[in-house]
């Protein structure tokens, strides 16, 4: 199925101002380390994805697809450098810890690469630009989240949000190219239930200790209960997105079912004034 958007790069180089070591999302801790948290997987995680498309996009003719292929590896490569630089502001705060967090990255993505097939890291890319699109989708719709944020981080988050949801089709529909019927379905669905429990896991880590170092040095009790509504109350990440996520699994699914076009164009226009 080809893309009903155009998967447009856009190179585009952040301003961020000098690190500080300090809640960079309107001050506020908990927003700062989802965010934080989630950068941290990024640069690794994205170059994974470039290599398991390409490695697998033998085969493939239709000259539609291979535009496509060749536009996400482009955005995804321009996301980890941009998200490398924005991991040197992550990293003021809590130096160490952000060493440790990020080389644990790091060994689970070289594990990935050493004992998966190719068909199975890119199914691994599958359910992760799922996960990604369905976080983006999420961020897209509440501009409240980063409203009162630096101008520049805020257009990072906005950039990479619109180009996740622009080519969020195009490792699955290379791995359609490859694996159709009931074989597909079940290497996808118990991929997605395996990286949902290591990325939620390693999410919720990287969220609760970087929530502690923007907090002073501890959580607290009133921060912590800040930190579970955040994720689990109405209107928070969990339930904002578990629809989106579960979709995932049923049988004729592809990402383009969830048709969020109008969504990423406006916000498109956003990004232009910006």
């Amino acid at each position: 199925m080809a893309s009903p958007v155009a998967i447009t790069p856009r190179n585009l180089r952040f301003a961020f101002p000098a690190a500080q070591g300090r809640p960079w999302c309107g001050g506020d801790p908990i927003r700062t380390a989802f965010f934080d948290g989630m950068s941290l997987m990024f640069p690794d995680g994205e170059r994974m994805f470039i290599e398991s498309v390409r490695d697998t996009a033998d085969g493939i003719t239709d000259p539609a697809l291979l535009a496509e292929i060749r536009n996400f590896t482009i955005q995804e490569g321009l996301h980890s450098r941009e998200h490398s630089r924005f991991n040197e502001q992550v990293a003021a705060s809590a130096p160490a810890l952000v060493a440790r967090l990020q080389a644990g990255v790091a060994r689970r993505v070289a594990l990935v690469g050493k004992y998966l097939k190719p068909e199975q890291r890119l199914a691994a890319t599958v359910a992760a630009e799922h996960f990604t699109a369905v976080l983006a989708d999420y961020i897209l719709r509440r501009p409240g989240l980063l409203a009162d944020a630096d101008p520049e981080f805020t257009g990072l988050w906005l950039w990479h949000a619109i180009e996740e949801t622009e080519h969020k089709g195009v490792a699955f529909d290379v791995l359609a190219t490859r694996r159709k019927g009931f074989g597909g379905w079940w290497l996808r669905a118990r991929t997605m239930l395996l990286l949902t429990l290591s990325f939620s896991f390693f999410l919720s880590l990287h969220v609760i200790l970087l929530a502690r170092v923007h907090g002073g040095g501890r959580l607290g009790w009133r921060r912590a209960a800040r930190l579970i509504a955040f994720f689990w109350a109405p209107g928070g990440v969990i339930p904002g997105t578990l629809g989106a996520w579960a979709a995932f699994f049923r049988p004729g699914f592809h990402p383009w079912d969830h048709d969020n076009r109008g969504l990423i164009e406006d916000r498109r226009r956003e990004l232009q004034r910006a």
